[in-house]
């Protein structure tokens, strides 16, 4: 398993406010991995514009679990949880696609309260992280993810307090995944 055990067993074991707090933390690390890789599409706009208002949603924790099984099915007609037989060969398409791969698994913890859609979640971001690894020389991207992951979920952060340092500092780390994987896509 790529997600650390202990972070797993706290997220099995753990309270429900802290996990949709990590699932939405998740997957705003790799937002702009979809938005940024398909926003220059304009005929992706309102996918994009789904996803930014789901990522939202996520971070509103005390949204009734209704809200999340409706935004399910509105995100399974996207592209990319559509079933292909080509695969998915393309930069773009491989990391669009872990970007989805999270949010779906967020929602679906956020939707049933089931924690092993949370352990999912973690699993696709460090899944998609470690591959960009590989592909970057001297990289570090899934050990920051993991390092994120043990922090939010083992460490002494509270969430009680605002999120939006905790939101700030994502979407920076966000930023940082989409310029290094478009820097992929112009060579």
């Amino acid at each position: 398993m790529v997600v650390d055990p202990a972070v797993a067993e706290s997220l099995r074991g753990g309270e429900r406010t802290r996990i949709a707090a990590f699932v939405a933390s998740c997957t705003e690390r790799m937002a702009q991995l979809f938005t940024g890789l398909r926003g220059v599409d304009p005929s992706r706009a309102e996918d994009v514009e789904l996803y930014l208002e789901t990522l939202e949603d996520l971070w509103s924790l005390d949204l009734a679990d209704s809200v999340f099984a409706v935004r399910m099915e509105t995100l399974r007609e996207l592209p990319e949880l559509q079933p292909s037989e080509e695969g998915l060969v393309d930069v773009a398409d491989i990391y669009a696609f872990y970007g989805v791969l999270c949010i779906r698994y967020a929602v679906l913890y956020r939707a049933n309260g089931d924690a092993e859609d949370a352990v999912r979640c973690a699993h696709a971001s460090l899944t998609a992280l470690g591959q960009l690894d590989r592909n970057v020389p001297q990289a570090a991207f899934f050990q920051v993810e993991h390092e994120q992951q043990r922090q939010m979920m083992l460490g002494d952060t509270s969430i009680s307090g605002p999120l939006l340092g905790l939101r700030d500092g994502d979407r920076e780390i966000s930023r940082e995944r989409l310029l290094t994987v478009n820097s992929r896509l112009r060579k």
